[in-house]
């Protein structure tokens, strides 16, 4: 085995439908519509190979069958995880629980970004967090108004740079003993929201900080975008 091979496994989480992309999911499954030359999935798993990454669990759902189908000739020993379309996000992380073995890296099945995961999964570590997300600038289109009780503005600040959670975190096996039942059955991404939100009032999540190139298709209009992107390039890392 090679020595750049990273001790975590990776949870992609690819059991939606899709349903903002129209059409074009009607007949496959999400991570199985193309960026390119090559799906999204492939995207992702060609990427973390090469980061030393090779255990992979997915959370499948809508279309499985196809989808599974396409990964058993991508991987080797792929652990799948079939739980229908109807679990919410935490949900599903909570049914794969039996492979969080050690700090376990999740990813949404629809963003891609160039991450190191070596440096991530060390200072997720060094911070001794239950949980860390991964975090990229983005900037508020608008001018954010703040105001007083009397109604008058105490501050415009126009088009700030904001922080936002990019689908990519990871978790310890522990998590789960932080969390009620209520939180984690909560439906589509309500239980995230909820549990990244309670672990923080307990000081739980480390922050980390990320400023590459970043790529989340979840609608026909964001497809087009990621295509702009991409390109004619062969893979997600070679347009990095």
């Amino acid at each position: 085995m090679s020595s750049n091979f990273i001790k975590s496994n990776v949870i992609i989480l690819c059991g939606g439908q899709g349903k903002r992309l129209g059409k074009i999911t009607k007949k496959i499954p999400k991570p199985l519509v193309k960026l390119g030359k090559l799906p999204i999935i492939e995207h992702k798993l060609k990427y973390y190979k090469q980061q030393g990454l090779n255990e992979f669990v997915f959370c499948t759902g809508y279309k499985s069958r196809i989808l599974k189908k396409f990964l058993r000739r991508k991987c080797i020993n792929p652990i799948f995880y079939d739980n229908g379309i109807e679990p919410g996000i935490l949900k599903r992380i909570y049914l794969a629980r039996k492979s969080i073995r050690t700090s376990t890296i999740i990813s949404y099945g629809d963003t891609l970004a160039k991450i190191n995961f070596r440096d991530l999964i060390k200072k997720h570590k060094k911070s001794k967090a239950i949980l860390s997300i991964v975090v990229a600038p983005i900037q508020n289109p608008f001018g954010i108004v703040e105001w007083n009780v009397k109604g008058k503005a105490t501050k415009f600040n126009e088009k700030p740079i904001l922080s936002h959670f990019i689908g990519y975190a990871v978790i310890e096996p522990s998590i789960f003993n932080y969390l009620s039942k209520k939180i984690i059955n909560l439906k589509d991404g309500q239980g995230i929201v909820k549990a990244i939100e309670n672990l923080i009032r307990k000081r739980l999540v480390n922050v980390y900080k990320y400023k590459g190139l970043q790529i989340t298709i979840n609608s026909t209009n964001e497809l087009k975008e990621a295509n702009s992107k991409i390109g004619n390039y062969f893979t997600f890392d070679e347009k990095l």
